[in-house]
């Protein structure tokens, strides 16, 4: 029987990140237990500089149509970056290398929403690569759709300059079939965070994309 997300085991730590035990990825959200996840984003050179946005699929139990990550997911039970690297691949269809991921550090997540209280470690990563939004292999189970925001209207919208942007991109159908779409972006547009953490990564896709080596969120 396939095993579902929410039933698949992840190893969960106390306060000082030392590993304490082994629970379903279920439990760890609603007792608030911490465990692990990977970011990475994808940055290009096109139109100036953009970072690639995932929209999560209808599908998803929840923050379903809000812009999030270009791909991500959960350390399961044992496994290192080089495992956990496989969504790279299973999402997007990129080479799961991580000799080509640039790290940005970890990043302390906590929320709670719909009687969970999630409290993740984030190994936040940016990947360089220009190719076209088309040529990604999506997964329709989590992604509906990627588009581009421009590092420079991130940077406008997030700083409270500009109230709305538009980003175009790639929206795939239940036929698997893709088409062109544009979106507008207000804040609200994205999975809610409690700090500037996006604000951050525009600022620092565009340095990344001067060439500078030092790079942390």
């Amino acid at each position: 029987m396939e095993q579902l997300p929410d039933d698949e085991l992840v190893d969960v730590y106390d306060d000082a990140l030392n590993k304490v035990g082994v629970v379903t990825r279920n439990e760890a959200h609603r007792k608030g237990l911490w465990h692990l996840n990977l970011h990475c984003w994808i940055v290009t050179r096109r139109k100036g500089g953009t970072m690639i946005f995932q929209v999560r699929s209808g599908a998803k139990a929840s923050f379903a149509g809000l812009l999030d990550s270009s791909v991500g997911g959960h350390y399961k039970a044992g496994e290192r970056l080089e495992d956990v690297a496989r969504e790279i691949e299973e999402e997007l269809g990129l080479d799961a290398d991580v000799e080509k991921l640039v790290p940005l550090g970890r990043r302390v997540d906590v929320a709670a929403y719909d009687g969970l209280s999630k409290r993740e470690v984030a190994e936040v990563f940016f990947i360089r690569d220009d190719r076209p939004l088309r040529a990604y292999k999506i997964d329709p189970l989590e992604i509906k759709a990627l588009v581009e925001v421009r590092i420079v209207d991130g940077l406008r919208l997030l700083s409270g300059r500009v109230n709305r942007i538009k980003a175009q991109g790639v929206e795939w159908g239940k036929d698997g079939k893709a088409k062109d779409v544009t979106m507008p972006v207000t804040r609200k547009s994205f999975v809610p965070k409690m700090d500037s953490y996006y604000m951050t990564l525009f600022i620092m896709a565009r340095r990344l994309l001067s060439g500078e080596r030092y790079l942390s969120i």
